[in-house]
Formats: structure tokens, sequence, C-alpha cells
């Protein structure tokens, strides 16, 4: 149970760390763009339209296309 609460829910160490990357690159966004729903979704939409880009430049990218 202590577990649980100190990884947020996670139940093993490869899903708390999973959490710990997202958070981290949501506070990110959130202090580069006024909405990082879409922000995240346009990432997400260029990762899966180019599966060959890095996802740091597909989430950090300066240009919105």
């Amino acid at each position: 149970m202590i577990a649980l609460k100190i990884s947020f829910g996670s139940q093993s160490d490869a899903g708390a760390r999973t959490r710990e990357i997202l958070m981290t690159v949501l506070h990110t966004l959130k202090k580069k763009t006024s909405d990082v729903t879409i922000a995240f979704k346009c990432a997400l939409d260029k990762l899966a339209e180019q599966p060959a880009i890095e996802p740091y430049d597909a989430i950090f990218s300066l240009d919105s296309s």
C-alpha cells in the first residue's frame, strides 16, 4: 500500500517511471504553451504520422505543424 502511495498509484517501478516522465513533459509543455492538451495531442499526431521522428522533436518543436 505504501508503494502505491509513493508511486502515485503505479504498481511497478516501470509504471512509476513512465508517470514521472509524462508529468515532466506535461509540466514543461505548460511552461511553453497556453494549451497543454492541444500541444500534447499535436505531438502524438506527429509521432503517429512520422514514426522515425525523435519524440523530443515532436513534443518540443517550436513550429505547430
